[in-house]
């Protein structure tokens, strides 16, 4: 059955090949599971491959084809946020990421198809074996940490491509979502395939997940930093899995149980914000600062980093660093609109250059190599120069601060502890507690971003629309923006955004385009599928004037 072949097998064995076979997929099937256990109790540690297996898939080239656009996770957040009207790039062909801003070739063969269905259920393999493996009774503490890394990775992994295969949650409770492969109908759907489940069974088994894994986090008391000393933070702690569960919440529009979660994290969580000292310069390169709670923690002699390899997110997405931006002119940008809105006080407006092409917040010696790529009026039709934009971003360095920099080992973000402020206002706003939620939000932005701001919303709903702006330009180019856009029924509006004038559309939420196809090969092979089941091909939208 090809739904095995491809999902459960050979891609997920070749993004492994680093993590000896999982030891030998722990012990493998000729061991049974009363050997296994007793092996696992007297050295727990045999599992960390296993746990390490599932946080090195966030990042691999080349694991589906060998085009440039092929890195894993970090090439889904740049694809999912150039869909969005903030996150902007040229229409040349140095930008690989145009398919995505220009919502080409959406169909089961396209890029959005592939990438997304099979990152994301390899990783899923990886954490069922992992799951498999560890019995959900065990009192080993460091068995119970493993198993709730498998628990937490195999929920985001379900909620990531939820929010892509499926309209709101509220609304579409009923509709069909994507199949549900677990550790325990893995042999059946090998056997007899696997259907589209339910958006509401979907989130069950998130929710299932992720409640097993905090219930587990706080049993073991294990914290990643005894598991690992080197970037501890790639592993999930119990702060990121509160914040993940409160991601979750949101999503299902669940808003005290939000609040709640946002809070517990904001609470158990050791760092704290950066400040606005820490942000008046470009940064959020490591995952060792004390804001990020959880990331994807790059190496210099990574296959894909070492050598000058330019597969990678910082040659993609960072203006410092070398790759499609300083070579090819494929800077990122954001909304014009995005930036007006930002006010002068506020110390992230120097995260993005402004209509001169320049930003207080860079040294004199990064505005001079900026300035080198002022190479006249800027266009917005198709544009293969190398002429840096209006609005190009500067909130991100490269690796170690170093200009045109070719090793691009900068870690990358999954999840920093402002989001949960913003998704504690978010919640409490919508859970009724407006005057609460005003204050929670005045406070996070009047300490850690501009101290003159205050919130203006007068009912639940004008402050969730006040926590969205803050979220657009706070977790900018970090991959979220998208699934902002699916949940709030937002739509696609790009008019007056300084988009390519090939990308400048109009697109209604619920428009099929703005769903992801399952594959063809899927489709074909898996007997729970049939052509009917899909999402709609669609054709590229209609331009609209700016």
């Amino acid at each position: 059955m090809k739904f095995t072949k491809i999902l459960l097998g050979a891609l997920a064995t070749s993004a492994l090949a680093s993590c000896a076979d999982l030891d030998t997929e722990l012990l493998d099937s000729y061991v049974s599971t009363d050997q296994k256990q007793e092996v696992l109790d007297q050295n727990p540690d045999m599992a960390s491959a296993s746990v390490m297996g599932i946080f090195s898939q966030f990042f691999n080239i080349f694991t589906i084809s060998s085009q440039h656009l092929d890195f894993e996770y970090p090439a889904v957040m740049i694809g999912m946020d150039s869909m969005g009207t903030d996150f902007i790039g040229k229409n040349s062909g140095y930008n690989w990421f145009a398919s995505y801003e220009g919502y080409q070739g959406n169909t089961p063969s396209g890029w959005r198809a592939a990438m997304l269905w099979l990152y994301q259920y390899a990783k899923i393999k990886t954490a069922n074996t992992l799951i498999a493996s560890i019995p959900a009774d065990t009192e080993e503490p460091k068995l119970q940490f493993f198993r709730a890394q498998g628990l937490a990775a195999r929920a985001f992994e379900y909620w990531t491509l939820a929010q892509c295969y499926q309209f709101n949650y509220v609304d579409h409770l009923n509709s069909p979502c994507v199949p549900l492969i677990t550790d325990e109908n893995e042999l059946e759907a090998a056997e007899n395939g696997a259907p589209r489940a339910t958006v509401a069974a979907v989130y069950e088994q998130i929710m299932k997940d992720i409640n097993e894994a905090i219930d587990l986090l706080a049993a073991s008391e294990v914290k990643p930093e005894s598991i690992i000393s080197e970037k501890p933070k790639r592993m999930v702690s119990l702060a990121t899995a509160y914040g993940l569960r409160a991601r979750f919440n949101l999503t299902m529009e669940k808003w005290a149980d939000a609040a709640a979660d946002a809070t517990q994290a904001i609470t158990i969580f050791s760092g704290a914000p950066y400040s606005i000292k820490d942000v008046s310069k470009p940064g959020f390169t490591s995952i060792n600062d004390a804001s990020w709670m959880w990331g994807i923690a790059i190496n210099e002699t990574d296959y894909g980093i070492a050598g000058g390899s330019i597969v990678n997110w910082p040659a993609h997405a960072c203006t410092f660093s070398h790759g499609y931006t300083d070579q090819g002119g494929a800077w990122r940008w954001c909304s014009k609109i995005l930036y007006d809105w930002i006010p002068s006080t506020d110390v992230r407006k120097g995260w993005f250059l402004d209509a001169n092409r320049k930003s207080a917040s860079l040294t004199e010696e990064q505005q001079e190599y900026i300035d080198g790529f002022v190479l006249g009026a800027p266009t917005y039709g198709d544009d293969q120069s190398k002429n840096i934009m209006p609005y190009t971003n500067v909130k991100f360095n490269s690796y170690q601060g170093v200009l045109g920099q070719s090793l691009n080992a900068s870690d990358i973000p999954l999840m920093r502890v402002e989001e949960m402020y913003l998704i504690k206002a978010e919640g409490e706003a919508m859970s009724g507690n407006t005057a609460t939620a005003k204050q929670t939000l005045s406070n996070f932005v009047r300490t850690y971003r501009d101290p003159a701001y205050a919130s203006l919303g007068t009912d639940a709903k004008a402050v969730q629309e006040e926590v969205w702006m803050q979220r657009r330009v706070e977790l900018w180019g970090e991959g979220l923006s998208f699934f902002d856009i699916m949940r709030l029924k937002k739509g696609i509006d790009r008019r007056g955004h300084t988009f390519p004038s090939a990308f400048v559309y109009n697109i209604e939420y619920g428009n099929d385009v703005l769903l992801f196809c399952i594959p063809y090969d899927e489709v074909a092979a898996n007997p729970g599928l049939s052509e009917s089941d899909n999402n709609k091909s669609m054709p590229t939208p209609t331009v609209v004037r700016d």
